[in-house]
């Protein structure tokens, strides 16, 4: 007898029952001849047609949802996700920039700094029903905040008769949306096993802050913040469980400048990740060993004990399991969604606050600590809910070719931004390669908020050290101070005459300025005189701009460094621009330290110079 075949390309209702027709008829003639919609046979059609039809539906869709670009359902892409190593985020905070001001008393004609209290990471202030937190202790002692850029501003306060009685400090900090919660879970036998996995209560955590783990079981008071801060009994955050190694504060070394941690590596058996599931909650997973291999070694070098090989194959790995009998505390933060998006001047409550002052005086000291007042002078932005199944396919999509280590020079840079910001942030980066050799030319802020070529030794340290996790077996890091060019503008004008002179001269200096920002200008920008023409053209009274000079200011209050530009007069050291631009080496960066006398606009009539400023 011949095979019977029936075609499997056909996949819809019809077409299958118009297959089961076909088949009928050509291997069974004699046993069906009705084939119309009332006869029993077409029932049994209609059965078997649908049948295949909702198997091949539900094989469509599962094969749909193991592909990235046809997934619909969000638990379907965050397994994708998963499987490519991406850590997708929750809902996202908000973050704004707000004035911390305090009254301190004055000590001579300064501010008495022993008044100058720092305010703890995670103290609040409110705004519209918000809640929101400094994530950086705030020191204001410093003139710099943690990232190493000048924030700090100092008013003196006179009384009817002039005379100074107290200074208004104010550091202009970062918060961020959310509240910090302590969750408390005892850990039993059953509980130790490889790759623990807890989930948090809430469905908005933000992130996990610290883990920490204390012997006994019965523990009525949580930890105190300083206690989540220290190493003892701590548990560390990493990427995957495979990384044995965090970069964490050298109390051992001292720091050159205040304000940045000395920083090095350690390994931390102790570690755990963090992820989001698809219905928002977040899950805490444990490492894998309950055995070091100094353990195994001891108990297999006992007599009398019997071995057991699963047991000497678990090993830490993957990091060390929980260990039972104890209690773990977790710190996390809640909050974000696009609900705490708010408007400046919105966020002046101060909320519950850490703020330690070690005055001599504990009653000046509780009236500093009363006068902590606080403003957002920048709206509270960024605030977002969980990302749509769209937004997680674009993650993944994007993320594909990321990778942990620094392989390009642009590498480098993304892992310096990303080291944490205790350990110091460099205000600019160039980063050039040489034969496998990574040379790292970097620039601080000074306390007026200029760039300056004088750069911590322990933040060099530090990055050399950073990147010593990440950078390629063969390549060689070098760490240098980049070159500062201070520059000083003279700008000749044709003015409006029915316009107000002096304003239209200020509004010059303040978009020459803007254009040389530090903030703005990165090393290796070069200067174009004739974009710099056209800003100052565009400023309403301003006919036409006759000439721009532009002048190499060396020594005294500037810096020793000289642009690699030619001279048109090697007294003034006036530059000669090419093509109308000033060209800047990769480790050279332009500014005006002064702009308030460094740049001069010449006002000129059609007949004379009228004068200058």
């Amino acid at each position: 007898m011949a095979e019977k075949r029936i075609s499997y390309a056909v996949r819809d209702f019809q077409a299958i029952r118009q297959e089961l027709i076909n088949f009928t008829k050509t291997y069974y003639p004699n046993l069906i001849d009705n084939f119309n919609d009332a006869s029993i046979f077409s029932v049994f059609l209609d059965l078997n047609a649908a049948v295949a039809d909702n198997l091949h539906y539900h094989i469509d869709r599962s094969i749909q949802e193991t592909v990235l670009q046809y997934a619909q359902q969000r638990s379907s892409i965050y397994n994708i996700a998963r499987t490519y190593g991406l850590k997708l985020p929750g809902q996202r905070p908000s973050v704004s920039l707000v004035d911390f001001s305090i009254t301190v008393p004055a000590n001579g004609d300064k501010e008495d700094d022993r008044y100058l209290g720092i305010l703890r990471r995670g103290s609040q202030v409110v705004g519209s029903g918000q809640v929101f937190e400094n994530v950086q202790d705030i020191n204001f002692a410093s003139p710099f905040n943690a990232d190493g850029f000048p924030n700090r501003l100092k008013i003196p306060n006179f009384d009817s008769n002039n005379n100074l009685i107290n200074y208004t400090i104010t550091k202009r900090e970062v918060v961020v949306n959310g509240i910090t919660k302590v969750f408390k879970r005892t850990i039993t036998p059953n509980d130790v096993r490889p790759f623990f996995e807890l989930f948090l209560p809430e469905k908005n955590v933000l992130g996990v802050t610290s883990i920490i783990q204390r012997d006994g079981t019965n523990y009525a008071n949580i930890p105190t913040a300083q206690e989540f801060l220290s190493a003892a009994g701590r548990w560390y955050e990493v990427s995957a469980l495979a990384e044995d190694r965090v970069f964490v504060e050298d109390p051992t070394k001292v720091s050159d400048q205040p304000g940045i941690k000395v920083g090095r590596y350690i390994q931390v058996p102790d570690r755990f990740i963090t992820e989001y599931t698809p219905e928002g909650f977040m899950k805490i997973t444990f490492g894998g060993g309950t055995n070091t291999a100094e353990d195994q070694l001891r108990e297999f070098a006992r007599l009398g004990v019997p071995l057991n090989l699963s047991q000497y194959q678990n090993n830490i790995s993957l990091g060390n399991a929980l260990q039972a009998n104890t209690t773990i505390f977790i710190q996390y933060r809640v909050g974000g969604g696009l609900g705490t998006n708010l408007g400046v001047n919105v966020i002046n409550q101060v909320g519950t606050v850490n703020f330690i002052v070690n005055g001599p005086s504990s009653v000046i000291n509780q009236n500093v600590i009363n006068s902590l007042r606080c403003n957002n002078v920048s709206a509270a932005i960024g605030g977002a809910g969980y990302p749509s199944v769209e937004e997680v396919r674009n993650y993944v999509t994007f993320n594909f070719t990321a990778q942990n280590r620094a392989v390009t020079v642009h590498d480098y840079e993304q892992l310096i931004r990303n080291m944490p910001s205790e350990f110091g942030a460099p205000a600019k980066v160039a980063i050039t390669e040489n034969d496998n050799k990574i040379n790292i030319q970097i620039l601080s802020y000074d306390s007026s908020g200029k760039l300056s070529p004088v750069v911590s030794n322990t933040l060099k340290n530090n990055i050399a050290e950073y990147l010593s996790n990440y950078r390629m077996v063969n390549d060689y890091i070098s760490v240098q101070t980049a070159e500062v060019i201070d520059l000083g503008f003279d700008v000749s004008v044709v003015l409006d005459a029915t316009q107000n002179q002096g304003v239209v001269i200020s509004n010059i200096i303040d978009r020459v300025s803007a254009y040389m920002s530090p903030i703005d200008r990165t090393l290796g920008q070069n200067v174009y005189l004739s974009e710099l023409n056209r800003i100052i053209q565009s400023e309403n009274g301003v006919i036409t701009v006759s000439n721009i000079s532009v002048f190499n200011k060396v020594g005294g209050q500037y810096s020793s460094a000289q642009t690699s530009m030619p001279y048109s007069n090697s007294t003034t050291r006036q530059i000669q621009p090419v093509d109308e631009t000033l060209f800047a080496q990769p480790n050279q960066v332009y500014q005006i330290r002064f702009p308030e006398k460094d740049i001069i606009v010449r006002v000129k009539n059609f007949q004379s110079v009228s004068y200058s400023w």
